[in-house]
């Protein structure tokens, strides 16, 4: 059964007889079978998705072919209507076409380019003052007491007024206060007093909301000129705005394929150049500079710069303050053969860098504090950069004594680059270092201080290792490079104090002193004497004659000469035997002395540490309680040293008074002399004085001959 039924519907089924015939469905009449007419695709509009869909629109083109055929084939019918297909529109390639010229396409013909310039300018003197009120009077109805809000509208109220006129890239040929120079007087005055009403919060977030409009993605809206007036308002109300150069970067990095917007952007930025000069100069350097690779900005940002220098009518004596990251980054720009300037735009670039240099070297010079920086850049390998800090270095050092203070402060942290800069002036500029005043004690720091460390570290001047493979003693050198400056920097130093600062004793500059006074003595009255008539000789005796010192001085000189040759004679004899005794005796007995003096010395200091230690803390202590607890004990004491000091001051007047005033008072008053007399008993006792030195002088004389 269950076969029979299936077999009435056509099945076969497993096991059961086959279906004698097979049920075919009665086919319809023509008439009663829809007419599909076939119309074309849908299409779309052109989009920036199309350069990425390219190959899903090949597909479905394909798909719509194969089912438009397989549509032909099974339907089989007749249509009253021929139907012509349209062809679809041709799709973007990435490879062959752009968004540019699809547009450049859809353009119209092109038409006679007009005056952009003419046109703004036209423009700008058409603005009417009562749109302006008007729109004013009904911001301030709407936002009340809120002047951000106001000068935002006002803003777009003015860009809206200027989109018509096609977009100017910033020359820098251009005015520097183009387009607001153009602008018409009452409307500019407007804006002037809507903008001086806020705060530099306001006024920056005015500059941020100005800077958002420029990079906002609407093709609306043609043109900034109206953004553009505003930065200048702005950055003339407020130049010493401080922009948030951080975010400023962060904004323009994000749209550097957008290379109009992005010059308009560094434009704004510059503005604030032309009022304040430091802030110019930071905004170049810390955000102007960075797009220098950005297409289009390159003469520009060069171009700004000099423009910036020459309206503050920068000359090399200005005082304006440049940091050294500064010099460093317009050095490497001016150094840099990859840079692709124009040859204006490099000449420009040259002066800026030159005018900057000579300021920078100014500031060098007068401030020691740029010398540890400079130190640390010097390069070790010869090249220009290391020409140029060591031309800095030695015009920091030959010009500001304070310099070398702080070469001993750093020199340890930068030894390869002192042993540069020893080498250079050791060959060419040390008879300029030497006339300083700290020259002297800096080398003899420097010798004690690399003395001890290579006494600390078992180093000597020789080379204690023995030789080996070169492949060991590269390691070696490696290893051992600190070591090696060390010693060439003592070496260095040595030399310098042995050839420029020997060392002379007590002795031998008081002989030196003696000798040569005596020796300019003898030849000018040799000179006088033979040459010029005695003037001199006889000018002297008449003084000496006149106080009646005459005399005595000439039995001095006598006694003087006689010392001189009883000495002389006495020296000749006595020196090489006591020097032989000093030798054998007093040497080894002196050395044996200060060696046992030296390890007592340092065995009682070894020793003693814990009770200096206990002194030192029990006094700060004492000092910390008394101040804490007694505070006016230390006050009292400071006043009572100020005043001891006062009275000693006092007490020594009164003294010097009251003792002029009583070898006065004796000599006139008690003695009954006249004013004068007791001046010349004075000269009696310093004649009787001489007298005294010359019988003494004498004395010794004729001792020395005896002996």
């Amino acid at each position: 059964m269950t076969n029979t039924a299936s077999a009435n519907f056509g099945w076969e089924v497993a096991g059961g007889k086959k279906a004698a015939k097979k049920t075919e469905p009665k086919t319809k009449d023509k008439k009663d079978v829809p007419k599909i007419d076939i119309l074309p695709p849908i299409q779309t509009s052109s989009t920036i998705y199309d350069l990425i869909r390219e190959s899903d629109d090949e597909e479905i083109n394909n798909n719509k072919s194969v089912k438009s055929a397989k549509a032909v084939v099974t339907t089989k019918m007749d249509s009253p209507k021929k139907t012509t297909r349209k062809e679809p529109k041709e799709s973007l390639n990435l490879v062959n076409t752009s968004m540019v010229s699809v547009q450049k396409k859809k353009q119209s013909p092109k038409q006679v380019p007009k005056n952009t310039d003419q046109e703004l300018e036209s423009a700008l003197k058409d603005l009417k003052l009562d749109e302006f009120e008007k729109q004013l009077s009904q911001l301030e109805s709407l936002f009340p007491n809120n002047n951000l809000v106001i000068n935002e509208n006002l803003i777009a109220f003015l860009n809206k007024k200027l989109e018509p006129i096609p977009e100017i890239d910033p020359n820098p040929c251009q005015e520097q206060f183009y387009p607001i120079s153009m602008m018409e007087k009452s409307v500019l005055k407007f804006l002037n007093v809507q903008l001086t009403k806020l705060n530099k919060n306001d006024a920056d977030k005015l500059f941020e909301f100005c800077l958002n409009n420029l990079f906002f993605d609407n093709q609306k809206i043609p043109s900034n000129h109206g953004h553009k007036i505003a930065f200048q308002l702005i950055s003339k109300l407020n130049p010493n705005l401080s922009i948030n150069l951080e975010k400023f970067n962060e904004k323009i990095n994000a749209n550097r394929h957008r290379h109009q917007r992005l010059l308009i952007a560094l434009w704004a930025l510059g503005q604030f150049g032309y009022y304040n000069l430091e802030n110019g100069l930071k905004n170049w350097f810390d955000s102007m500079l960075a797009q220098l690779n950005t297409k289009g900005c390159a003469n520009f940002i060069i171009f700004y710069l000099n423009n910036l220098l020459e309206h503050h009518k920068i000359a090399p004596k200005s005082k304006i303050h440049i940091k050294i990251d500064q010099y460093d980054k317009i050095y490497e720009l001016v150094n840099d053969k990859n840079l692709n300037l124009s040859k204006e735009a490099a000449q420009k670039l040259k002066n800026s860098f030159d005018l900057l240099r000579n300021i920078f070297k100014q500031d060098v010079v007068k401030e020691s504090s740029y010398f540890e920086a400079l130190l640390h850049r010097l390069p070790a390998e010869k090249c220009p950069r290391q020409d140029d800090i060591m031309e800095l270095l030695l015009d920091c050092l030959l010009k500001n004594k304070d310099s070398l203070l702080k070469w001993k402060q750093c020199y340890s942290k930068n030894l390869a680059q002192s042993v540069l800069l020893l080498e250079e002036v050791s060959a060419k500029h040390f008879k300029e270092l030497k006339s300083l005043k700290y020259t002297r004690d800096t080398f003899k720091y420097f010798d004690e201080q690399t003395t001890h460390l290579m006494a600390k570290l078992n180093i000597s001047n020789k080379d204690m290792h023995p030789k080996a493979h070169h492949f060991a003693r590269s390691k070696s050198n490696k290893a051992h490079s600190e070591t090696d400056l060390l010693k060439k920097f003592s070496h260095l130093v040595k030399s310098i104090n042995q050839t420029h600062y020997k060392k002379s004793s007590l002795g031998q500059m008081v002989f030196k002193t003696f000798f040569y006074s005596i020796l300019a003595v003898s030849l000018f009255f040799y000179w006088d004497a033979n040459y010029n008539k005695s003037i001199y000789t006889n000018s002297v005796q008449k003084q000496l004659r006149k106080y009646g010192l005459l005399d005595h001085t000439l039995k001095v000189i006598n006694s003087v000469k006689q010392l001189i040759y009883s000495v002389q004679k006495t020296l000749s004899y006595y020196i090489p035997i006591w020097q032989r005794k000093f030798r054998e005796t007093v040497i080894p007995l002196t050395e044996r002395a200060l060696k046992t003096s030296k390890e007592y010395g340092t065995l009682v200091w070894v020793k003693s540490e814990p009770y200096r230690d206990l002194i030192v803390q029990y006094t700060n202590e004492g000092v910390k309680y008394v101040e804490d607890n007694y505070p006016f004990v230390l006050k009292n004491l400071n006043s009572c040293g100020q005043l001891a000091l006062d009275y000693i001051i006092t007490v020594s007047n009164f003294v010097a008074y009251y003792l002029f005033s009583s070898i006065d008072y004796v000599g006139v008053n008690l003695m009954g002399l006249k004013r004068g007399e007791l001046e010349n008993v004075i000269f009696d006792g310093f004649r009787f004085i001489l007298d005294k030195i010359a019988d003494l002088l004498i004395q010794v004389a004729n001792y020395i001959n005896k002996l």
